[in-house]
């Protein structure tokens, strides 16, 4: 690693750079007995700091990529931004409010959601509140539930929106419009394309096992094998032309996130839950 960093610190140089070395940070991520530790310097020889918890790119991950703290910053500032619209515009009207809403608060509650995207059902719970408390502020909205002003406001739920995010970026590596960065492979036995990630290796008994297989390939690979066969099978055309073929499915696919005197059909609100239930 010291090699690598030693051959960027070169190219720095070469080019006329130079590094702002207080930014430079080290997390170790993993179970501590099964990793190096090493104590990386900077180009000038100082030691690079340790630390548990890092932003980088605007994400803050720490060393058991959970994302809980990431998920925290996201939550608290969801709700600052929707305080600050609730006071400064008077006006409560759908169509305001909406725009409001999608360009200051669910796009601040959806960047690079790929990466974070929540498993544990808290997670997921706290984040659908950014979404279900400002929608319920919409005039005409107040005595509505939450699965009846997706429906009006013709809205995904976040969990659905995240879902089917991370569909249409593994179609995208699959048929090379996007780098396939995370390895993916066609499985070309089956009578319709499922796909397999090479890169990640699950073990059930790894002390690992579970962030392993909620990470970002195995989850996009698990959503990608759920939906119908003729979509996966949907090849050599335009990004519009497979996002309105999934829309279409997702349409006849439940999407009831968990509300107050609700009792849920599936076990949760994913994809591969309601779709399961669906075909019973």
């Amino acid at each position: 690693m010291q090699d690598d960093l030693n051959e960027i610190y070169k190219w720095a140089e070469k080019n006329i750079m130079k590094f702002n070395e207080a930014k430079f940070d080290q997390m170790t991520c993993g179970v501590t007995e099964d990793v190096d530790i090493e104590p990386y310097k900077t180009a000038s020889g100082l030691d690079i700091e340790s630390k548990n918890i890092v932003k980088d790119l605007g994400v803050i991950t720490s060393d058991k990529l959970l994302f809980k703290e990431h998920i925290d910053s996201i939550v608290l500032a969801c709700k600052i931004k929707q305080g600050n619209i609730l006071r400064n515009f008077e006006t409560r009207k759908e169509e305001i409010m909406m725009k409001l809403y999608k360009s200051q608060i669910r796009s601040k509650a959806e960047y690079c959601c790929l990466v974070w995207s929540p498993s544990y059902k808290r997670d997921i719970s706290r984040l659908e509140r950014i979404q279900k408390s400002f929608t319920k502020k919409i005039e005409g909205m107040e005595d509505k539930n939450y699965h009846q002003r997706l429906k009006i406001l013709n809205l995904y739920s976040l969990e659905r929106r995240r879902e089917r995010y991370m569909i249409i970026n593994t179609w995208q590596q699959i048929e090379g419009q996007r780098e396939n960065i995370m390895g993916f492979e066609i499985n070309g036995r089956a009578r319709h394309r499922t796909i397999k990630e090479t890169r990640v290796k699950w073990n059930r008994s790894s002390k690992n096992s579970s962030i392993i297989y909620n990470s970002p390939a195995l989850k996009m690979m698990r959503l990608f094998n759920s939906i119908p066969g003729e979509l996966r099978d949907t090849t050599e055309v335009k990004l519009d032309t497979f996002k309105r073929k999934l829309d279409k499915w997702l349409s006849l696919v439940p999407d009831t996130p968990i509300i107050d005197n609700y009792k849920a059909a599936a076990e949760s609100n994913s994809i591969i839950q309601q779709a399961s239930h669906s075909r019973k």
